[in-house]
C-alpha cells in the first residue's frame, strides 16, 4: 500500500519501482488515492444552503496532512491496510510537501504492520537509490 504525498502525471516512478520489483501496489491513500472517495456527498438535500453544507461539511472531514490535529488519517490508514489486506506501507513524502514528512514519523510510531518512509521529489535522479530501498524493504515481507 502507498500512503503520503499526491502523485503528479506523469510521476509514477514509485509505483513502476514498487510493482517491477515483483510487488503489487493494491491501495493508495494519498492526497489522490481513495481519500477522495471514501465518504462522497450525500445528494439528499432540498436546498442550495444545505447542499453546500453537506459539501463544505464532507472538504472539511478529508484527511489531509495540512490539517490539524489528525488522527483520523491514521485510524484511515490502518483501517484501508486490514481492508485490501496489505503486507506493507509505503509513506512517500515531496520534499516539498513538509505536512506528509511530519506525519510519516508520527504514523510510523502509532501502527504495528511494515512500514517504510521515502522523501523524494519529481526527478528521476534517485531512481536508482529508491528502487534499492524498495527491493530491500519488500524482500522484508517475504
Amino acid at each position: 500500500m502507498i500512503s503520503g504525498s499526491p502523485f503528479a502525471i506523469p510521476n509514477w516512478k514509485l509505483h513502476a519501482i514498487v510493482e517491477n520489483s515483483g510487488a503489487i501496489v493494491v491501495g493508495e491513500e494519498s492526497c489522490v488515492g481513495s481519500r477522495n472517495f471514501r465518504e462522497l456527498v450525500d445528494n439528499n438535500f432540498n436546498s442550495i444552503e444545505e447542499g453546500l453544507e453537506k459539501i463544505s461539511s464532507r472538504y472539511l472531514s478529508i484527511d489531509c496532512a495540512c490539517f490539524t490535529p489528525n488522527n483520523e488519517r491514521f485510524e484511515n490508514i490502518k483501517s484501508l491496510y486490514k481492508e485490501i489486506n496489505a503486507n506493507g506501507v509505503i509513506h512517500y513524502s515531496l520534499q516539498f510537501c513538509t505536512p506528509y514528512m511530519i506525519e510519516a514519523y508520527k504514523i510510523e510510531r502509532k501502527i504495528d504492520f511494515p512500514y517504510m518512509r521515502i522523501e523524494t521529489d519529481y526527478s528521476m535522479e534517485d531512481f536508482g537509490q529508491l528502487k534499492t530501498r524498495i527491493e530491500a524493504f519488500i524482500e522484508t515481507l517475504r
